[in-house]
């Protein structure tokens, strides 16, 4: 520790030497700054943003910084904690790069802010002391998320050794400052609809991609929305991790097919979802280059589809439909399958407290679209009349289906069967009473979050 504060003592008074003596000068660097005319946030989100482009200059430390890092690589300080370090790790590449990152740190904060404290110093030196014996760091992303609105101004929860806000967009949030030359020239062109803060212990920048996807597969099973990234910034109090700073766009310019609610009555209700969700979501849905594939995660895939990909209202009741049947279908049936998936399907929603023929109307109908879809033909006028004449509309015919899916895959969760078993119990719940109460007990933890 000692040897470390001596370094970064030897980094403090080398920058304000160099400043003093102005052997050292920043250079401008231009940024086009997004200035908000109009903002509007409304329960569908942003209803009304104007912005202008201006151009301004700010301080660029990045030369004067190699600068003093070359000199202080040649101090006895460094050499002193590059021996240090190298009988810590026992590698001297690793050294090497640690010691890198530790020394470009602290010139940085020194060059952006002359006056930094000793605290703050010291922070840095536990901080990365912590890095070295590869303990916990506070690791975190600011998500700008689309296919959500946050009617509260804000919600917190917490889960386990995670902090997660959920709140409002407001006009900082679009005033972005971007370089003009270099990386990240174009602003991103969606606007987000909802901001979500994640802040917990981890290792890894990869931690972080990993609770960003989960938090995104959790309010898109909480309610019926087309969640998504439009791009996240990550951070990191680790010293060492480079990648933990990074920000990484979605890509593409499509706003959300649905969007999602969250009012305050649903507060409660979110936080033991988001608490049971997290410690039973399997991880085939989420995590990065996971490769198990079973018949619930199938159904999640066709939901994310038929949520996220834009064409004909056709094909997205197609891939709720094969999300069912997922669920509900054995691969050797192949015989009265609308029957077997709509009398199944209504079953396990007369359990949880639906109306059992509205459940069954909804599927069958949803069936006959999904076979002229896959068979290359679409709804009639005459059809869509009718599906509007029962339903409202098409879409809340759509909205209907996915629901039941969402619900489904919740059920299949924490139902915990394997395929078969599940769907002969649910067969044999039609007429044996003793078969029907073990059924209405699997699915109690689930009902207690639907």
């Amino acid at each position: 520790m000692s040897v470390l504060k001596a370094l970064a003592s030897r980094i403090r008074n080398e920058v304000h030497d160099a400043s003093s003596k102005r052997t050292i000068q920043p250079e401008d660097e231009i940024y086009r700054r997004w200035k908000v005319d109009e903002f509007e946030y409304t329960e569908k989100g942003v209803k009304k943003s104007t912005s202008h482009a201006e151009y301004i200059t700010k301080k660029s430390w990045l030369r004067a910084s190699i600068k003093i890092e070359e000199s202080i690589k040649k101090s006895d300080a460094h050499a002193s904690a590059a021996r240090l370090l190298t009988k810590a790790l026992g590698q001297k590449n690793k050294t090497a790069h640690y010691l890198e990152r530790f020394v470009g740190k602290l010139i940085y904060r020194y060059l952006e802010e002359p006056e930094l404290s000793g605290s703050d110093a010291n922070t840095i030196v536990a901080n990365f002391l912590k890095d070295v014996k590869e303990e916990p760091l506070k690791y975190g992303a600011t998500v700008e998320l689309d296919g959500i609105v946050i009617i509260p101004k804000s919600i917190e929860l917490r889960i386990g050794d995670t902090s997660l806000i959920l709140r409002q967009i407001k006009i900082e949030d679009l005033e972005k400052e971007i370089p003009v030359y270099g990386f990240g020239m174009q602003q991103y062109s969606r606007i987000p609809s909802a901001i979500l803060n994640i802040d917990f212990l981890g290792r890894q920048a990869n931690e972080i991609q990993i609770r960003v996807e989960q938090a995104i597969t959790i309010l898109r099973l909480f309610k019926v929305g087309s969640v998504k990234y439009t791009a996240y910034h990550m951070r990191s109090e680790s010293i060492t991790d480079v990648t933990a700073s990074a920000t990484l766009g979605a890509g593409g310019t499509l706003a959300a097919l649905e969007k999602s609610q969250i009012r305050k009555e649903d507060i409660q209700k979110l936080k033991k979802f988001w608490q049971t969700m997290t410690k039973s979501l399997p991880l085939s849905f989420y995590e990065l280059g996971e490769t198990r594939i079973d018949y619930i995660t199938i159904a999640y895939k066709r939901y994310c589809d038929a949520l996220l990909q834009n064409g004909v209202l056709e094909r997205r009741i197609a891939n709720a439909v094969m999300g069912l049947e997922s669920l509900f279908l054995k691969g050797g049936e192949t015989q009265e399958l609308i029957y077997r998936l709509s009398i199944r399907i209504a079953k396990i929603f007369s359990l949880l407290g639906h109306d059992s023929y509205k459940v069954r109307d909804v599927v069958e109908d949803a069936y006959k679209v999904r076979n002229l879809f896959v068979h290359g033909d679409h709804l009639s006028y005459k059809q869509k009349r009718k599906l509007n004449a029962k339903y409202g509309d098409i879409r809340s015919f759509l909205l209907f289906l996915l629901d039941y899916l969402r619900i489904s895959i919740i059920a299949a969760i924490f139902m915990k069967k394997e395929k078969e078993e599940l769907l002969d119990l649910i067969d044999d719940s039609l007429v044996d009473h003793g078969k029907d109460t073990q059924l209405t007990n699997l699915l109690t933890s689930a009902n207690s979050l639907i």
